[in-house]
């Protein structure tokens, strides 16, 4: 997986960690984005450092729609794309990092130029061996989930499938060829983040709230550490 950095883009100052804080609405130090080592993998990342008091790792980013996202089993394992353009961080860095501490997830939408977000109040995926099953917390946000049979709760405690690896709920066809994509399907789907982009059809980059499938020109799914309560 090629990463490139770009001082162009991604201005100083650097930090060190990204955590929680970064921008918290009084001293915005830092660009939105930056480009920064994670200690827990040892390889870089794209720190989002100002919604909701940043500190978000990016681990899938869709803006531009020039890098192809139907791959195969190897390529979502390790990661595809670069960090200053559309990227999949990777199946076994997404893993690392949530089995060290727990985390929660955000995901960024602009639907008809429109914001909207989802978050869910824990994430994980589990490893290789049990195909990277996903595991999410509570929604919250304002794109929309009727229930858990919609949006990405739809898709929980479900393995990760690729084309060449059929995972799925389904026992007549491999969602990942069906929706053209790669995720964490059910029988088969009510989010295809990974799909082909701006296609007009559940194919596509798409999202179903339970009353309609909407279709993000878009998306950046975002993972933080979650507070620690005290006491």
């Amino acid at each position: 997986m090629q990463f490139v950095n770009s001082s162009h883009c991604y201005s100083p100052p650097q930090p060190v960690v990204c955590e929680r804080g970064m921008g918290d609405d009084v001293t915005k130090t830092y660009p939105r984005y930056v480009i920064t080592t994670d200690q827990t993998i040892q390889r870089q990342v794209l720190c989002e450092t100002q919604t909701d008091g940043g500190g978000w790792t990016v681990i899938q980013r869709r803006a531009a729609g020039d890098v192809d996202f139907y791959r195969d089993w190897t390529a979502y394992r390790e990661g595809f794309g670069s960090l200053t353009g559309d990227f999949w961080l990777g199946n076994e860095a997404i893993y690392n990092l949530t089995d060290t501490h727990p985390y929660e997830l955000r995901i960024d939408f602009r639907v008809n130029g429109q914001e909207m977000f989802a978050a869910y109040s824990m994430f994980r995926i589990e490893n290789e061996s049990d195909k990277y099953r996903l595991r999410l917390g509570s929604y919250s946000g304002t794109i929309g989930e009727k229930t858990t049979s919609h949006g990405l709760s739809y898709h929980n405690n479900q393995q990760f499938s690729t084309f060449d690896r059929d995972n799925d709920a389904h026992s007549g066809l491999n969602c990942a060829v069906h929706d053209h994509g790669a995720w964490w399907y059910n029988g088969c789907t009510h989010s295809n983040l990974n799909g082909i982009w701006l296609e007009q059809a559940s194919k596509g980059v798409s999202w179903h709230n339970g009353s309609t499938w909407l279709l993000p020109e878009f998306t950046e799914l975002k993972i933080r550490r979650v507070r620690q309560q005290i006491g």
